[in-house]
């Protein structure tokens, strides 16, 4: 069991209010951060608790180890058919199976990239460090409403140390420890720019959907008629 998103603030009490800051459609980890249980009896440890960064991408190339196919991802950068049908894509995902069942000490994930629903990337985590590029600032529906701000010198967080994100608005020392850790935003453009590059052989399959007036004019330009013969 698991969820797609974290909770709806602005649903309050239909929706849940969580320690974590902020909500879906955000960039914060009250936005992306949600639980996960899972049970397989004589496989999987019972009470087994784990802390580790695990995406949803993960569960394709874990649920096809269980069932003989631990090779997937890279079958599938290569080409593969399954059935009539041939497949050459990229699987952002890892095999987690070994390590919930206990086989290996550490999770294969290390890292995280952070998107908006109009495909913008928003930020990196890298182990237990996370850098923010650009922020939602909103709250309530306008969160829905407000665009992101791009930050023309990013955050930086130790989710370990501050796992609410709340250091750079409650701290009177952000900043200068800040200056001590910026070297994190080298690394994780570094990581940003070596997954982007997968896009050139991979590219997205399709736009996100964005309710923008700037996006509907653009169509519409596009847009050409079909005239009957």
């Amino acid at each position: 069991y698991s969820t797609d998103n974290g909770p709806h603030y602005n649903t309050w009490p239909d929706a849940a209010i969580s320690p974590f800051r902020s909500e879906k459609n955000s960039n914060w980890e009250g936005g992306f951060r949600v639980p996960a249980m899972v049970r397989w009896p004589g496989k999987i440890p019972a009470g087994k608790v784990s802390t580790s960064i695990m995406s949803h991408l993960d569960w394709v190339p874990t649920l096809m180890a269980a069932v003989g196919e631990d090779e997937v991802v890279s079958q599938l950068k290569k080409g593969r058919s399954f059935g009539d049908k041939k497949f050459k894509v990229h699987l952002d995902g890892y095999n987690f199976l070994p390590y919930l069942k206990g086989e290996q000490a550490n999770a294969p994930r290390k890292e995280f990239f952070y998107f908006s629903d109009d495909g913008r990337l928003l930020g990196v985590r890298a182990g237990d460090w996370k850098v923010v590029y650009a922020e939602q600032r909103a709250k309530r529906f306008d969160i829905w409403r407000e665009p992101f701000v791009q930050l023309r010198i990013p955050k930086v967080f130790n989710l370990r140390r501050d796992p609410y994100e709340r250091a750079d608005t409650d701290s009177n020392s952000y900043n200068t420890w800040w200056e001590n850790n910026s070297a994190w935003i080298f690394y994780s453009s570094a990581k940003a720019m070596q997954f982007g590059k997968t896009f050139k052989q991979f590219p997205a399959r399709q736009k996100p959907n964005s309710f923008s007036i700037d996006d509907v004019m653009q169509q519409l330009t596009q847009y050409k008629p079909v005239r009957p013969k």
